[in-house]
């Protein structure tokens, strides 16, 4: 992509430069008021397009709707607007009926949709022995099943780890410590990999590498 010519590319190009600028001048330095500037400004900016699109999709899903004759619809809505009332210190406990009803469906959602991929599937994968692949599969189901057991053992918590629990646990222990690490080490390349991106485009608004 060429470097912009028109005048407001270039300004929102630069505008953009510089608020990355104030945003890391934060873990360069510390907090100072060009990042709280900066700080305020995302979240306004934020709050203002939540804003704008919670209120385009309440007509659209639920007024809309309403007004064609579904007026089933003006349930979501008392429901929404009740939600409000926490703004109203004694009105706040009419608040907790719609909060309750989200989290309780949010609950039985996320079940429904984690139980079957993380627990369900994840136990058949760790069970089911390899039909092919040759030797490297059966490594990797072995070393699966091993940690998997060894792991929860060391969870055994209502029995002191000695004796014959010993051993399984301490290997327990160690993949536990090989998973977190993994883990670690994935956040850290993903940290460096938005701070490669944001290199880029320092240097592209800069002219020094192609954008």
């Amino acid at each position: 992509m060429a470097y912009p010519t028109a005048m407001w590319d270039v300004i929102g190009l630069w505008t953009g430069w510089v608020l990355m600028l104030m945003i890391y001048s934060y873990p360069l330095y510390k907090e100072n008021p060009v990042y709280r500037t900066a700080e305020y400004m995302f979240i306004g900016m934020m709050l203002a397009i939540n804003v704008v699109t919670n209120f385009s999709n309440v007509v659209r899903i639920c007024i809309t709707p309403m007004m064609g004759g579904d007026f089933l619809m003006i349930v979501p809505l008392i429901l929404g607007i009740m939600i409000y009332t926490m703004l109203i210190p004694e009105y706040r406990w009419v608040s907790r009926y719609p909060v309750a009803l989200l989290v309780g469906a949010g609950f039985g959602l996320g079940i429904r949709g984690t139980i079957a991929p993380n627990i369900q599937d994840a136990i058949i994968s760790t069970i089911t022995a390899p039909s092919d692949g040759g030797m490297m599969a059966w490594i990797n189901f072995l070393y699966i099943a091993v940690g998997l057991i060894c792991s929860m053992m060391y969870f055994l918590l209502t029995f002191e780890h000695t004796g014959p629990l010993k051993a399984p646990t301490r290997i327990g222990r160690l993949f536990i410590m090989i998973a977190l690490g993994a883990y670690f080490g994935n956040t850290v390349l993903f940290r460096f990999t938005m701070l490669t991106g944001r290199a880029q485009f320092f240097l592209q608004v800069l002219k020094l590498i192609p954008m």
